[in-house]
């Protein structure tokens, strides 16, 4: 359980999953850098109310940006494809037309039929 709600010291229980040093991040602790962003939310995650460049992200962690962008990309294009899912997603169409024996969309004859 986090208390660092109460605390006012960074946070140093790398176990807890609200840490921005969690160890399950298997970040390389020699590379970090404590920033004042870092202070200022005391390395509790439950305090990040704006949000964090990629910039931010990689000098606080210690990696290359291009690393940050592209796990937020990854990120993205995951949490995309289960908002679709569940809504239906365009690009899931033209699959779900050929399924139909509809093809390229410009028939709506069925082909099975």
């Amino acid at each position: 359980m986090c208390k660092q709600i109460h605390n006012a010291t960074p946070c140093v229980n790398y176990k807890c999953s609200h840490n921005l040093f969690w160890e399950r991040l298997e970040l390389n602790m020699d590379k970090i850098h404590m920033t004042e962003k870092a202070f200022r939310i005391r390395n509790c995650c439950r305090f990040i109310n704006e949000p964090w460049t990629s910039e931010e992200i990689a000098e606080i962690w210690g990696l290359p940006k291009k690393r940050i962008e592209h796990s937020e990309e990854s990120g993205r294009r995951k949490f995309y494809r289960g908002s679709l899912a569940k809504l239906g997603d365009p690009g899931n169409w033209a699959a779900c037309r050929q399924r139909q024996g509809v093809r390229s969309g410009k028939s709506s004859k069925r082909v099975d039929q």
